[in-house]
C-alpha cells in the first residue's frame, strides 16, 4: 500500500484519441471520464494505464472535475475563491484498504504538514538576499509551524478510480486510487504563517532584517 501526496503537481488523467483518416468526419466529443493516460514522451504507444471503473460507473462514469486538476488550478477556480486546497491520494490493490487509509487519516496533522511543505517550497523559490541569515531565521519559523494545529478546514469530496496498467501493451496490475480534497480559508493559513513569523524572535541585527524579509515573502500568502 503506498500513499502519494498531490498538492503542487497534477493528477494526469487525459483522453487518448485515435486519429482517423483525413476523409473521416470529426470524432464526437467523448464523456468527461478519462479513458487512458499515455506514457509521457511516447507517440502512438500503448497507454501506461486505463481507467476501467470509478465511483460513478453505475451512474454514467463521470469523474469530478477536481480529480484531474492540480492544486494551483483549483485555487484559481471561482468555486474555491478565498480558499487553499489540499488534495491527498491513497493507492493500493484493495479498495477497502485505501478507503480505510483515507478515512483514518489524521486530517489536521496532515494538512499542517502540507501547509509546512508549501511554505518551504515558496521560500525555496524566493529571492532572499542574505542567504545565510534569512535561511537560518526561516528554519526557526518552520520549526514553529511544525507544532501548529490547523482548524477550519473541510472535506470537499472524495472519489476513487480503478486503473488497469499495461506493460508493453499487455495488461499488468490493477490498482485503486482514492482521492480526498480538503479546503481551508486562506485567512486561516495566512494568519498561522504570520503568527509563526511573529513568534520567532530574531537573535541578531542580521536576523531582524531576515525577519522582515521572510515577512515580505509571505505577505501575499502561499
Amino acid at each position: 500500500m503506498k500513499r502519494t501526496i498531490a498538492f503542487t503537481g497534477a493528477i494526469a488523467l487525459v483522453l487518448v484519441l485515435v486519429a482517423g483518416c483525413a476523409s473521416a468526419p470529426p470524432a464526437k466529443e467523448k464523456s468527461a471520464e478519462p479513458a487512458a493516460v499515455a506514457t509521457p514522451g511516447a507517440a502512438m504507444e500503448a497507454p501506461s494505464f486505463k481507467i476501467i471503473e470509478n465511483q460513478n460507473s453505475a451512474l454514467g462514469g463521470q469523474i469530478p472535475f477536481w480529480v484531474a486538476m492540480d492544486t494551483g488550478a483549483l485555487e484559481q477556480d471561482s468555486r474555491f475563491k478565498d480558499n487553499y486546497v489540499f488534495k491527498i491520494e491513497q493507492t493500493g490493490a484493495s479498495l477497502s484498504g485505501v478507503k480505510v487509509l483515507a478515512n483514518n487519516l489524521d486530517a489536521p496533522s496532515e494538512i499542517a504538514r502540507l501547509v509546512n511543505m508549501r511554505v518551504q517550497q515558496k521560500f525555496a523559490g524566493a529571492q532572499v538576499g542574505d542567504q545565510n541569515a534569512v535561511s537560518q531565521y526561516f528554519e526557526n519559523v518552520v520549526k514553529t509551524l511544525a507544532d501548529v494545529t490547523v482548524s477550519g478546514f473541510r472535506k470537499y469530496g472524495e472519489f476513487w478510480v480503478l486503473k488497469q496498467y499495461f506493460d508493453n501493451g499487455s495488461p499488468g496490475k490493477k490498482e485503486y486510487s482514492y482521492y480526498v480534497l480538503y479546503t481551508i480559508p486562506r485567512t486561516k493559513v495566512d494568519d498561522l504563517i504570520k503568527s509563526a513569523i511573529d513568534q520567532t524572535q530574531p537573535q541578531s541585527d542580521a536576523q531582524k532584517t531576515a525577519k522582515e524579509r521572510v515577512r515580505q515573502i509571505f505577505e501575499g500568502g502561499l
